[in-house]
């Protein structure tokens, strides 16, 4: 109870910042109509994946500003305290993450609605698209919590942000899955939690590697559990949590 009190909080002080509010919105729309313009041009308004891509798109969007969270606790003085607390250092960590992605769900109905709006195809959603969404949020949050402890080292987490999320993204095969780069790809399937949900709701009649889903979720969280707890430990040697 006291995680989820601790989530809560982080999840409406999160919201309440107008850059990740608007970042979620604004990447997922852009996505959206720049997909929109290409569909119309090659007359493929009916693709149902316009708006699933671009709801992936705005959820890993909205995702990676976990190290932004980080540093705007940084700038707020508060990081210290926050990573000094009564319970276990990775669940406050996490309860701080978590918002990230959870509130990068909100892309997916964003994005129905403008295929709505825009009458372009949709007629594929279902509970298994929704159960493999809520795949997709649970290996995101699990990403974020590795990759942003890292962040907590550095007052530069910003900048090297995209150097680590984006060739996650890209080798999650979000962008197209040519036969040239396809081994590449089902191997990051093993490694790369995100990979399996993506191909799954953007391929609906491909085969899914559930085992490889397993495997780069165990893999990740016993990464994640180990690295940041040590982490953690170092940066309260070193005071770097402190550091502004």
């Amino acid at each position: 109870m006291r995680f989820l009190r601790l989530f809560w909080f982080h999840l409406k002080l999160y919201a309440s910042n107008q850059y990740f509010f608007w970042l979620t919105l604004s990447s997922t729309a852009s996505i959206f109509l720049l997909q929109y313009v290409m569909a119309y041009a090659t007359h493929n308004l009916s693709d149902p994946n316009l708006w699933v891509r671009s709801g992936v798109f705005g959820l890993w969007s909205s995702a990676t500003t976990a190290a932004g969270a980080i540093g705007f606790q940084r700038y707020q003085g508060t990081l210290r305290y926050i990573t000094n607390t009564r319970i276990d250092n990775r669940l406050s960590l996490a309860a701080l993450l978590l918002p990230a992605a959870s509130f990068g769900l909100l892309a997916f109905p964003v994005a129905y609605g403008l295929a709505v709006f825009l009458k372009t195809g949709h007629a594929n959603l279902s509970w298994h698209l929704v159960l493999v969404m809520g795949l997709l949020w649970v290996a995101a949050a699990l990403m974020d919590q590795l990759i942003a402890t890292f962040f907590v080292l550095t007052v530069n987490a910003i900048v090297y942000e995209e150097l680590i999320t984006i060739p996650l993204l890209l080798l999650s095969g979000l962008f197209g899955s040519s036969p040239l780069v396809r081994p590449l790809l089902n191997a990051g399937e093993w490694v790369i939690p995100i990979a399996v949900p993506v191909n799954r709701l953007l391929n609906e009649q491909a085969s899914v590697n559930w085992l490889g889903f397993l495997c780069s979720l165990a893999l990740w969280t016993g990464l994640t559990l180990v690295l940041s707890g040590r982490i953690m430990r170092i940066a309260k040697q070193t005071g770097s949590a402190g550091v502004m």
